[in-house]
């Protein structure tokens, strides 16, 4: 299907339902544990996308977050 016959609010959604599938993931990745430092507030806002979109954990929330981001700045395509 074409991308340009969605909305924005579809497109995120769609997004999102390939997260929550499994279905958005780069073949060749490696696995990279790293701790990372949130303020609350901003552990807030990954938790609210996260329950907005409806995946499962906060992992899939960052990478919904990470993923939406480099698509609206043309870097990837989904």
């Amino acid at each position: 299907m074409e991308s340009h016959i969605y909305n924005e609010g579809q497109k995120r959604f769609l997004l999102a339902e390939k997260i929550r599938e499994g279905k958005l993931r780069i073949q060749s990745e490696d696995t990279v544990h790293k701790t990372l430092t949130f303020t609350i507030s901003e552990f807030a806002l990954i938790e609210q996308v996260r329950s907005k979109m409806k995946l499962k954990d906060l992992t899939q929330g960052m990478l919904y977050c990470i993923w939406n981001t480099a698509i609206e700045e043309g870097i990837e395509t989904g």
